[in-house]
């Protein structure tokens, strides 16, 4: 993620991608609103975002998976499950200073057609699962 063409995180815009960095894991959510001073500058945003939250417990583990393998919830927990595992979730008013970067799909959206914003924004996906693979192979 630290290589992708990004926004300044002071130009972020609704509809853009929010990159936080939490604990070793990147975590991202969809932009739904930008609140800003006086000035225009951006001082918080609202949020929309799936599998944020705490660890969970053995307990939540164990009822949401069906498991009652502690190794597995170990396993779990080193990718970075969240008792809001697979819940679409919004947080208000998030800091704009917990933001590590801001990825924006304005220039796909500039393709002339539905067709060409689709295939812009599934080559940026590939690009970035790609990267991803690159460097779980480091």
């Amino acid at each position: 993620m630290p290589t992708l063409r990004n926004t300044e995180v002071t130009e972020v815009t609704e509809g853009d991608v929010a990159i936080f960095t939490i604990k070793s894991y990147w975590h991202v959510a969809y932009v739904e609103r930008v609140h800003r001073n006086a000035q225009g500058e951006p001082i918080s945003i609202d949020v929309s975002e799936m599998n944020f939250g705490d660890e969970p417990t053995f307990q939540e583990f164990r009822s949401k998976w069906r498991s009652a393998s502690r190794e597995e919830w170990n396993r779990a927990l080193c990718c970075g499950i969240t008792d809001n595992y697979d819940e679409i979730t919004t947080r208000k008013n998030v800091d704009i200073a917990t933001v590590r970067q801001i990825w924006s799909p304005d220039d796909a959206a500039r393709e002339d057609t539905a067709r060409g914003r689709l295939k812009a924004l599934m080559g940026r996906v590939k690009e970035v699962i790609n990267r991803f693979y690159d460097l779980a192979d480091i």
